[in-house]
């Protein structure tokens, strides 16, 4: 595992996106206590579209709780493997390649390392199912979570995809460019988003909607005891039932009397709290 992570650089970051996060979203990062000691897997839903807003707001709230086990997030090969000021970005930022000797590696080196394993089927969801947790079936990080013998942390949010509306998530229109060959991109969304108005793809940016953003870290759920069951189907989809149903009844109670973009709390309450917080 090649490390780049520079803590400095980070924690000042991470300072910057709590302070606009606070002005924009409102952001709030609750659960903090249920995070273990020493190494575990962050398996989150990915909202927002390129943009990831609930991912940036939950790995600068890491940080800055400079707490003792360093975290790592797997990022796509678009940022891991892409341009190069975009990639020593990242990687200065705790960013490795989505690969799982990677992840493996750095789980091994004592470090959490935060997963999304929905990808961009997950963070383009058409705005019907935004409060659906979407993984497209994929089981790696469940194998993973067992063969490495490290809890895993559901970490969940609401928000984050209303500050885009994503019409179609184009995946059909994906296969059939090759995109998802060439580009490893399985989706080619139609979304409504500033300043763009209706766009076709995955656009380079977008001014996001000032959606107030929730963040909840659920109590770790422990793999089978056994590693060589990561090689056992049944039981890595067993763990991967029993995260998505506790992700999924989360985000269904945080959703509930949500108004789009507004959230629950009255206005007068979010504006009191970005005073707070900008001020912090």
């Amino acid at each position: 595992m090649t490390d780049a992570f520079d803590p400095v650089f980070t924690l000042r970051v991470a300072r910057w996106i709590r302070r606009a996060s606070a002005l924009w979203f409102d952001a709030r990062v609750d659960g903090m206590e249920h995070l273990p000691d020493g190494p575990f897997l962050g398996v989150g839903t990915h909202n927002g579209g390129v943009l990831m807003p609930d991912m940036w707001i939950w790995l600068a709230r890491y940080h800055e709780a400079r707490r003792a086990t360093p975290i790592r997030a797997l990022a796509h090969d678009m940022l891991a493997r892409g341009p190069a000021p975009i990639a020593r970005f990242v990687a200065r930022l705790g960013a490795i390649r989505a690969d799982p000797g990677e992840a493996e590696r750095a789980l091994a080196a004592g470090c959490a390392v935060q997963v999304y394993p929905g990808g961009d089927f997950d963070a383009e969801k058409p705005w019907s199912r935004r409060n659906q947790v979407c993984f497209a079936g994929r089981l790696g990080w469940a194998r993973l979570a067992i063969r490495s013998q490290v809890p895993v942390v559901p970490v969940v949010s609401v928000g984050a995809h209303e500050t885009m509306i994503v019409l179609w998530d184009g995946a059909p229109l994906a296969r059939l460019l090759g995109l998802d060959r060439s580009r490893r991109l399985q989706v080619f969304p139609l979304l409504l988003a500033l300043p763009w108005g209706v766009f076709l793809g995955v656009p380079p940016f977008y001014l996001p909607l000032p959606a107030h953003i929730e963040i909840r870290v659920l109590p770790p759920i422990a793999p089978p005891a056994d590693p060589a069951l990561a090689d056992d189907p049944r039981a890595v989809k067993e763990l991967d039932a029993r995260v998505r149903a506790a992700m999924q009844a989360a985000i269904d109670g945080m959703a509930r009397d949500r108004l789009p973009i507004l959230g629950r709390r009255a206005i007068v309450e979010r504006l009191r709290r970005r005073h707070v917080e900008v001020h912090r």
